[in-house]
Order: structure tokens, then sequence, then C-alpha cells
């Protein structure tokens, strides 16, 4: 407090409200208290302190002011320190502050939660909002939560607020939002997430107050089933072509192709050409439709040659994507559980490697059948077309055969060649077969010659006799 502008300074204020001034001067200050604003705030203060003072009770002890007073020489022969009463009174103010805060603190902590958590219902119900009128206003439902900053704030779009973590997932015409404390149980000790049904959940289970009439209206589990696992009002519908057709200009019907699937923003999974694509080729293609645009595409390859062959399917799969939705959320919240063990757990090291372990199956589950669901929803959205083009086929006129000395030629060449060969092979036989052939003359032939001479020796014998 200024003095040049007050009478009093606070010193004497807080010594008029301790009862320690003058019955005058205690006059006096509380004339100027009625007639001073700023006074009288200080004076409110220090009522406010001493009030909350006053319910904390530290024994008997009431200082006095000889036991401050200490002489020169006792100061001296204490080497200077503080008397046991100011110690005391020092403690028992220690104690009375370490226990407000122990008090006051986890109330402050349970509070923020409280409120960081109804913030986050807001900011989802305001995320379901937004993204309506942006796939309103666009045909598309959007793809960050960064492409919703002009209907929603920028804090929001960074997707972190009121110590919560947003994350957003669009699969095709559908989407979820989940949002995570950042710190559990320091910023948030529940999990919330919602859909393009509206209904928002903490923890898996529909919360109180926040989904729709039809949905009130049910108990128990089929509440929780009905509110976990919405239902589609429009079938999902997985639509198969197969498309045959002849066509006489093949180059032609190709371009044509190509050009129809850019204008009906379609794309080809599968294309294989065969024969000569420059006039007499054959196309086998499988390519993928937008359903919106189906009956157009359809049009226009009818209108490319004749139509040999043409089937339609369609197979419903709204229960399996239902049912593929609702065990990623189950996942999901698995997931969620397993980290917060993990995040607590203080137990042995092959406990908490088991429990990383699950975390790490859990985690390639929900990619599986995230994967699973996107495969799902792209059947939906777009059409499988199976084409088979065909050129149509037209017998030419053979070419004239060759002149007779053309062919007479020809013929020489082929029996030079084919005397050559037979000279050449039959000298590789000679050579691999040859010395086989003389080793069994050897071994067969030299001992029948000698029995012969020696026949011919003795018959001449007998007949000169």
């Amino acid at each position: 407090m200024n003095v040049a502008n007050h009478p009093f300074d606070a010193e004497t204020v807080m010594a008029y409200f301790d009862g320690e001034l003058a019955p005058a001067e205690a006059a006096n200050i509380a004339a100027h208290l009625q007639s001073c604003p700023d006074c009288a705030k200080l004076a409110a203060d220090f009522s406010s302190i001493s009030a909350s003072l006053a319910k904390w009770q530290v024994g008997n002890f009431r200082p006095r002011e000889e036991h401050f007073a200490v002489s020169a020489k006792r100061v001296e022969r204490k080497n200077n320190r503080p008397h046991l009463g100011a110690l005391v009174w020092a403690a028992g103010i220690g104690a009375a502050c370490l226990l407000l805060a122990a008090i006051f603190i986890p109330n402050l902590i349970k509070s923020k939660m409280a409120a960081n958590e109804s913030s986050t219902v807001g900011s989802l119900r305001t995320l379901n909002t937004a993204t309506i009128a942006y796939t309103t206003e666009h045909g598309h439902l959007p793809l960050t939560l960064q492409s919703l900053e002009g209907e929603i704030d920028a804090t929001l779009a960074s997707g972190t607020k009121s110590g919560y973590r947003y994350i957003y997932q669009p699969y095709g015409n559908r989407y979820i939002i989940s949002a995570e404390p950042v710190e559990p149980s320091k910023t948030g000790s529940r999990s919330f997430s919602t859909d393009e049904t509206g209904i928002i959940l903490a923890n898996g289970k529909p919360l109180g107050g926040y989904f729709s009439d039809d949905y009130s209206k049910l108990q128990g589990k089929e509440m929780a089933e009905k509110a976990i696992r919405p239902v589609s009002p429009v079938p999902m519908i997985a639509r198969t072509v197969e498309l045959s057709i002849t066509v006489q200009n093949f180059p032609a019907a190709r371009s044509t192709l190509d050009a129809l699937l850019i204008r009906h923003h379609g794309y080809a999974a599968q294309l294989t050409i065969s024969g000569d694509p420059s006039s007499r080729g054959s196309l086998q293609a499988s390519l993928r439709i937008p359903v919106s645009e189906l009956a157009s595409a359809l049009s226009e390859l009818k209108a490319l040659g004749r139509v040999e062959r043409e089937s339609q399917s369609g197979e419903e799969v709204t229960m399996q994507h239902a049912d593929l939705a609702a065990r990623i959320s189950n996942a999901r919240e698995t997931e969620l559980r397993l980290k917060e063990i993990l995040r607590t757990r203080t137990g042995k090291v092959s406990d908490v490697l088991a429990v990383e372990q699950q975390v790490s199956q859990t985690r390639g589950e929900i990619e599986r059948m995230e994967a699973e669901l996107q495969a799902l929803e792209t059947r939906v959205d777009f059409a499988t077309l199976s084409l088979n083009l065909i050129t149509e086929s037209k017998e030419r006129i053979s070419e004239l055969s060759p002149s007779a000395a053309t062919r007479l030629h020809n013929a020489l060449v082929s029996g030079y060649t084919d005397a050559r060969e037979t000279v050449i092979d039959l000298a590789v036989w000679l050579l691999s077969s040859g010395p086989q052939i003389l080793f069994w003359l050897l071994v067969l032939v030299a001992p029948g010659f000698w029995i012969w001479r020696r026949w011919r020796i003795h018959y001449t014998r007998i007949t000169a006799a």
C-alpha cells in the first residue's frame, strides 16, 4: 500500500484485525476502511486469511512478545539459533499448508478430469455436426480432421484438445472418431468414440443423455449391442458384372475403353492383351467402376460391338460389414485395457513381456480387420466388371506359292544340309562307339579264329591221310 495515498500502512491494518491497536486508533482505521475501496479490499483479504488460520489449532501454544525477545548476550551465547517457539510455530504453519494441499489437489485433479471429459463429449458432437456439413457440401467424407478446419476451431482440428487426443478414421461412406486421454488418470479416465450414427460411446458403452430416443427405448444388452453395431438403413451390395463383346476394330475399342475408365473414374485392376493389338487382338480385363456410374459405363461398353454374353450379380454384405466394425471396436477396447495394465504393472519381467506380446497380437488383429473392412467397402463402392473383347474373325486370301526355281533351290539346300548332318552324326557315332566295338571284337572274334584254325589244320591232316 502506498503511504502517500493512504494514512495507514498494511501492517497497521493487519494489527487492527488482530486487535493490537488502541481504541482511538482502531476507530480511525474503521472509519477510513468505510471510505477507501482499496483499503477495504485489503482488509477483506486479511480477514479471509485470519479466518482460515483461526480454524487450525496447534496445541495450546500462544506466542508472546517475551518469547521472541532475546537479549544480545543470549543470541551471542546460542550462536544465533532460533527460539523453540518460533520453530513450533513454523512447523504448524507448514503442516497446515501440507494438509490443505493434500485435501484440495486431488479434488482439483478430479474436477479438471471431469471438465476435460465434458469438453471432449461436446467436441465429439461438434465433429459429428461438422462432418455432416462437410459431406453435404462436398459430396464425400473429409479425409482428415484438418479438412474440417473451416467448420471447427484450429485447436480441435490439430487433433489434441482439453487433454484428449482425437483420431479420425474414414471407411468408405462411414467414419469413426475416437478420443483418448493424453495422460490416463491425469487428463481423463474414460475413452470416448462416435460414428456416423451420432451416438457417443464411453468405454464402449452408450453415454447417457447423448444418444437418440430410439436407443433410449432399448434396455440392457440389446441397447449396448445396437449402439455398438449400427445397422445401415441402406443395404450394402457388392456388384459383379461379366461382359463379352465382339468388336470389328480392336485398336479403336482399346482407345475407347481407356477414355471410358477416365471419364467414369474407374480403373483396371488387371488387364491382358493377346494377339496382334494393331489388328486381331483380344483383351481380358477386370475393371473397377463406381456403382453410381455403372449403368452408363455398361451402355458405352455395349456400344463397342456385338454383346456375346452378359451376366450381373449382387452380394449383400451389410451384416458382414457391421460384424467387422463391431469386432474392430471391441479389439480397440481390449488394446486400451492392455496398455493400461502395461502402464501400471510392476510385477515380473515375464508378465510384462506377456502383456506386450498380447498388445502386439491385438494390434495385428485390428490392422488385419481394418484391411478387410476397407476391402469390403471398396467392393461395395466399386463394382467389379469382367470384360472380354474379341476381334471379329475374317478369313484372308493366302499368299501365292513360291516359284519352281525357288522350290528346287530350297530342296537342294535341304538335301545338302541333311547329308552333312548325316555324315556328322555318323562320325560322332563312330567316335563314341568305336572303342567299345573294337574291344568286343578282340574278346569274341580272336578265340573263335583260333578255334577255326585248329580245326582247319586237323581237317587237312585227316584228308591227307
